[in-house]
């Protein structure tokens, strides 16, 4: 990797947001990287295509004023403007939270990133080594921001993908537009200002709409600072952006944090989700299911559930008593007697309907989570810790395992196959009848979308498989 240089039109020493505007313009992105981009642009358009179909981002398509001429919507002939295109595909692509994660900052990194980029799709021919890498540069910039503060930035009630997400939205679109350093860095500190998520809207179509905003807000940003608005030349250096998020804990920019050294992409590595709710449920899941399969109980046989937590593991589950899907994906207990009552979790688990069936809810109160004592001050160790599941039966036994991978990580990782399923999956959701030939053939070609010179040509033909506008 080639190393960064000083920007001699600054000062000698570079701060946090010049060393930050110098990644966005200057910094080479690996074959392996890019390698690793094409895997979560894949997984984050197919989950983005079946959010498309559910009732939030209906309301919110409705509640947009369409613009003739303008950038074509993902989910229908609508068009809009290019940030209420980010703002609606962002939504999507984070209302089934079925989307990719990074445990380093606690945030889902490819989500509001992608959606900021996929408007300009339209307007413009890009590679697709353009867009990979620019999918790269805002999820580096993204979760190596949120690193510098630490888990306290969550901790304190902040959604971080919101947060994070409006500057590393900021930093793809740059990266995309080939500014230069002095735009780029004003878009930055613009964006800076735009950031906003709080995880009291989890379990609401706020939560959602917060990936949608912060995809808008970057877009925005970089727009403003194309159009000459000046900002502040040090946002993230003493008394800024790191000191306003992280409650005056951090105030500098950490020297172990180093962006693009590894790229986070490819060390550790993203998590992708294998059920399609909180990830902070997923070991949960994998546990019970587990203890199901081999020790052959169902919801029935179970007179109560202990769930061990790590030390900040409960935070985003605050709906211990769901009552609609969107609750649920933040339920632990719902999540195990799920998990106990069909011997699976997927899409069709966290539907309203599903979520309100009298055994399961009456149920509910007798499954305790646990939290560790203690506090975290890395999100990687909330990612890795392990998490046990403890069973007591009626007749006055007991089962428990303990899931010390999470599904989906660098540790345990999807495979191409279940990428593939999963693809499959979520395409059907929009086209129940869309047939294997057609739905195998467009994940093939997103794939190979590395070496493709205009990428947008493969999302028109997606949009058409799908049913949607292509102009």
């Amino acid at each position: 990797m080639t190393a960064l240089q000083p920007l001699k039109s600054l000062s000698p020493v570079p701060g946090p947001t010049e060393r930050l505007a110098a990644f966005i313009v200057e910094a080479r992105v690996p074959d392996e990287v890019l390698s690793q981009a094409t895997r979560v642009v894949v997984d984050t358009l197919a989950v983005t295509a079946a959010g498309g179909t559910e009732e939030p981002v209906r309301r919110l398509a409705g509640s947009l004023e369409p613009w003739p001429g303008a950038v074509p919507s993902f989910w229908g002939p609508e068009a809009f403007r290019s940030d209420d295109a980010a703002l609606l595909t962002g939504m999507a692509s984070h209302v089934l939270d079925y989307d990719d994660v990074s445990m380093l900052s606690v945030c889902h990194p490819t989500a509001p990133v992608l959606s900021a980029l996929l408007p300009l799709l339209d307007k413009r021919k890009v590679t697709g080594g353009e867009l990979l890498g620019a999918v790269a540069i805002g999820t580096e910039v993204l979760i190596r921001l949120g690193q510098s503060m630490g888990f306290r930035h969550y901790a304190l009630g902040f959604h971080a993908t919101g947060t994070l997400g409006a500057v590393g939205a900021a930093a793809a679109v740059a990266r995309l537009l080939h500014l230069d350093l002095d735009t780029t860095r004003r878009a930055l500190a613009i964006a800076a200002s735009m950031a906003c998520g709080l995880r009291k809207n989890f379990g609401s179509m706020v939560k959602s709409l917060h990936v949608g905003l912060a995809a808008s807000n970057g877009l925005k940003a970089v727009r403003l600072a194309q159009g000459g608005i000046d900002a502040a030349s040090e946002v993230f250096e003493a008394d800024g952006y790191l000191k306003a998020f992280s409650g005056g804990e951090t105030d500098r920019w950490p020297p172990n944090v180093v962006l693009g050294a590894p790229f986070a992409l490819s060390e550790p590595g993203f998590e992708q989700k294998r059920y399609p709710c909180c990830y902070m449920l997923h070991r949960m899941i994998e546990g019970t299911l587990g203890l199901r399969r081999d020790a052959g109980i169902d919801l029935a046989a179970v007179e109560h559930v202990r769930v061990d937590m790590p030390a900040g593991g409960t935070k985003p589950l605050i709906h211990p008593f769901p009552r609609t899907g969107l609750n649920a994906l933040f339920s632990g207990p719902y999540a195990v007697a799920a998990s106990l009552a069909d011997g699976r979790i997927d899409l069709a688990s966290f539907t309203d309907a599903a979520v309100l069936r009298p055994d399961l809810q009456a149920r509910l109160a007798d499954i305790q989570l646990v939290e560790a004592s203690g506090e975290s001050s890395r999100g990687s160790e909330v990612g890795s810790a392990p998490v046990t599941v403890t069973v007591t039966l009626k007749d006055g036994g007991s089962v428990a395992r303990t899931v010390t991978r999470a599904p989906g990580s660098p540790e345990d990782p999807m495979t191409e196959q279940q990428l593939a399923a999963k693809w499959t999956d979520c395409l059907r959701r929009v086209q129940p009848g869309l047939g294997a030939d057609t739905t195998l053939n467009l994940f093939g070609e997103g794939l190979a979308i590395g070496t493709s010179p205009d990428v947008g040509a493969w999302i028109t033909r997606l949009r058409l498989a799908l049913g949607r506008s292509a102009a």
